[in-house]
């Protein structure tokens, strides 16, 4: 098996401009099982074996359904003619400009940079900068592949961890959008469960990059830059940081792998509620 096939490419959106980010499976990064495994396809013994102190997500005993494995990206098929788009797709609308209204009304400090910012989603702070989740995941995927190079380890975890970062806060928001919408008592119960425990993630993420910015802080004392600001010995510095193995590395894991397992509880549970929330039994 070449190295080309164990790349798994995931296409995301940002800003009007299609990032193909690439992960690769394999154990010594994200401790699969087996070289070649699809990181997103688990056995129903390893994503339902819950642990006492696991308080990340609801025990719900509903097994998830197996996802067929992607098609890798070195046996690309071409479209047939029946598939293509008749017509062009239709540009994103822009991202919204946050201001000062939207750092007050989140109680963010004043003197923050708010242009990574979408003021829609939920603010996570870095030294003086405001990140939503994913802008937050693509400063952090940029910084690493700057770092490392791109196609490495490091930079293949670091792409994950923006798709996982953006799954994350998109089914949190998806369901406190749908709340008001679910007519059975349980039902509301399950997926405010959900919303709970992701919020209880969105925490520990915050957590984890406050852990990361006494380094950071040093790092931009050394080249004379202000400490508040996002500058490269920072960048740099937060990398070594998030996915150093003297550091946060394993921290950085754990934390990835708790989102894994509450996306697999996510939808086995809450995905068919959500796509018909007036449903009644």
């Amino acid at each position: 098996m070449s190295d080309e096939d164990d790349y798994e490419y995931v296409d995301l959106l940002v800003d009007g401009e299609l990032h193909r980010v690439p992960i690769r499976a394999t154990k010594a990064t994200y401790n699969y099982r087996g070289k070649g495994t699809d990181p997103y396809r688990y056995s129903q013994a390893q994503s339902y074996s819950y642990d006492r102190d696991d308080h990340d997500s609801p025990r719900y005993e509903t097994p998830p359904p197996l996802r067929k494995r992607r098609q890798s990206s070195s046996t690309p098929q071409r479209p047939s003619s029946s598939s293509r788009p008749t017509t062009s797709p239709k540009k994103p609308a822009p991202t919204p400009k946050a201001t000062e209204a939207d750092a007050r009304k989140h109680r963010i400090p004043p003197g923050y940079s708010l242009k990574n910012w979408d003021p829609s989603e939920e603010p996570i702070m870095l030294l003086g900068s405001v990140f939503d989740a994913n802008s937050l995941g693509k400063w952090i995927y940029d910084w690493t592949v700057y770092h490392h190079g791109p196609a490495t380890p490091i930079a293949d975890m670091a792409g994950e961890l923006w798709l996982l970062l953006i799954q994350l806060a998109g089914k949190v928001k998806r369901a406190e959008e749908c709340m008001p919408r679910i007519r059975q008592k349980e039902n509301r119960e399950m997926v405010d469960d959900f919303i709970e425990s992701g919020e209880r993630l969105t925490i520990k993420l915050k957590k984890l990059l406050k852990s990361c910015e006494t380094p950071m802080l040093k790092a931009g004392k050394k080249s004379g830059k202000d400490s508040a600001q996002l500058g490269k010995n920072a960048g740099t510095e937060f990398v070594d940081s998030i996915f150093g193995r003297d550091r946060q590395l394993e921290a950085t894991e754990k934390f990835m792998s708790s989102i894994r397992l509450w996306n697999l509880r996510f939808d086995a549970n809450c995905e068919d509620i959500l796509r018909n929330p007036g449903q009644h039994e």
